[in-house]
């Protein structure tokens, strides 16, 4: 009785991965990159935001980097979000990337923006 309940549940689980395979990409790009500082150039940064996000030509971002605090709870990180500066989009390359300008402050790689509303 467990063995088939485990067998059901492995089926499922596979199931559930070999069907989400084709929107893995889909999903790296929705939940985990985007918004991020991809690189910096003497002629602006590269972002992670593109004309799929609704993102335009003149809009202002808000650049923020995180960082890790002490832990004050185990098994549980802790994380500041600090402001670091503004830019502003001033090409769209594709559905997914944006060139910007550094209006204000410090744009590293890595670090996020966020529209500025």
């Amino acid at each position: 009785m467990k063995s088939n309940f485990m067998i059901m549940s492995l089926t499922i689980i596979a199931l559930s991965i070999i069907t989400s395979c084709a929107s893995v990409e889909t999903a790296r790009h929705e939940y985990i990159m985007r918004g991020q500082v991809l690189e910096s150039t003497r002629d602006g940064i590269y972002l992670c935001i593109g004309s799929a996000d609704g993102a335009e030509v003149g809009q202002e971002f808000k650049v923020y980097k995180f960082e890790r605090m002490q832990d004050l709870k185990p098994m549980q990180p802790n994380y500041k979000r600090e402001e670091t500066g503004t830019v502003k989009i001033t090409e769209i390359v594709d559905e997914h990337y944006a060139k910007a300008k550094v209006l204000t402050g410090e744009v590293k790689v890595n670090y996020l923006v966020e529209l500025h509303k």
